[in-house]
């Protein structure tokens, strides 16, 4: 480790200047926080996925890429982007819709469907955990014509579910998803309707960000019970098979026989760190009755292989925790300075070695207030920095 200390608020401000002046050297480009960055990526352990993207998004830094930039149907895992453009779309989630005959009309019996009745009143969050959950088209239908209709505004012109369709790509242009186009709600299949990992990835930590569905996606199941007189119950249960596993919290499956097994599943590593792993076009087949044969579906295996391997492959390290930087935190208790960012840096295992902290502190500072910089190397690359903050003196 590399730790600089000095006895006086003089030698502080000289450290300081000493940064600026080697921001100028070559030794390395900082990273912005939670900016994803290349400079990690491996390439992931061998899977029947065709496609495969895995990202710390709290930190920033991509970890596996596999044709992560190929267009693919995404099947089912459009329903982030759908519910995405819903929580955005509606105020009140509360809202109570009735079920028409047209939701439902064009839902063929193979179709995932949480099986919603015509003329059944449900809200716009019972709608949510049905399409999130058991991965309804019925309710992505419904959605679709609810909130398009919405977004038509008071003259009211034009298709809901096209204009519910066209926010949905404004949300992929807005995320800067370059790869992806929707032509429906569901995720069946077309050949203008398509996404790749790297995509499904951002969308997936957007929708995340948001509680409700947030809140939804790491259900394994819910009974929904709706507004009508008699009221309906609606069992829904995932199909997400590794909800209820240690730091497993989302997000969504998806299968087609144009797409193969999809899933987008997020993790909590070290903590406070999210990490994202989207798989694409997994072996599977069909049984006698048209469904997934659950023996021959890999995407699980495939899942279970990704993850096993992060933990092999990378390292986190938490400045905050004495556990993990243990001189760190004396240097930081000297001077009287604190982190406030509590999640953990990600680097390669096989560069660990490598890895030291530069400390450089300004002026004493008011309490609470910045007074200097923590910055992050393995070798001679410089690839994280964080702000450390001035504790009451005295």
């Amino acid at each position: 480790m590399v730790r600089l200390r000095s006895q006086s608020r003089l030698i502080r401000c000289l450290l300081l200047l000493a940064l600026a002046v080697a921001a100028l050297s070559p030794i390395g480009t900082p990273v912005r926080a939670n900016a994803p960055s290349t400079a990690f990526v491996l390439q992931p352990p061998e899977v029947t996925a065709k496609a495969v993207f895995a990202i710390d998004v709290t930190a920033g830094v991509e970890l596996y890429a596999l044709n992560a930039d190929k267009r693919r149907p995404p099947a089912s895992t459009t329903k982030i982007a759908t519910a995405l453009v819903v929580v955005r779309a509606v105020k009140d989630l509360s809202e109570a819709v009735t079920i028409e005959t047209s939701d439902i009309a064009d839902i063929s019996p193979d179709e995932s469907q949480m099986g919603l009745i015509p003329g059944d009143m449900l809200t716009i969050e019972q709608l949510l955990y049905g399409l999130m959950i058991q991965s309804g088209n019925d309710a992505a239908a419904v959605l679709a014509r609810v909130v398009g209709a919405k977004l038509l505004g008071d003259d009211g012109e034009g298709d809901p579910r096209e204009r519910f369709v066209e926010e949905m790509n404004n949300l992929a242009a807005e995320l800067k998803l370059e790869n992806t186009h929707f032509t429906n709600p569901s995720g069946l299949y077309h050949r203008e309707h398509y996404s790749t990992a790297r995509d499904l990835a951002a969308l997936a930590a957007a929708a995340l960000q948001n509680e409700t569905i947030a809140t939804i996606v790491k259900q394994r199941q819910e009974t929904i019970t709706s507004l009508a007189s008699p009221p309906n119950v609606y069992d829904l249960r995932t199909t997400n098979r590794l909800l209820g596993e240690k730091g497993i919290h989302g997000v969504k499956t998806g299968s087609l026989p144009e797409a193969g097994a999809c899933l987008v599943v997020a993790k909590t590593m070290h903590g406070n760190n999210r990490v994202i792993v989207v798989i694409l076009g997994s072996d599977y087949e069909y049984d006698e009755a048209g469904m997934i044969d659950p023996d021959s579906d890999r995407r699980w295996d495939d899942a279970r292989t990704i993850l096993d391997a992060l933990e092999r492959d990378f390292r986190w390290i938490s400045p905050s925790d004495p556990e993990d930087l243990p001189e760190l935190q004396d240097e930081l208790a000297a001077w009287q300075v604190t982190l406030k960012d509590q999640s953990a840096l990600v680097i390669p295992a096989d560069q660990a070695t490598s890895f030291r902290y530069r400390l450089t502190l300004g002026p004493e500072a008011a309490p609470q207030e910045p007074v200097g910089s923590l910055h992050f190397f393995l070798g001679e690359t410089h690839f994280a920095e964080r702000p450390v903050f001035q504790l009451p003196t005295g």
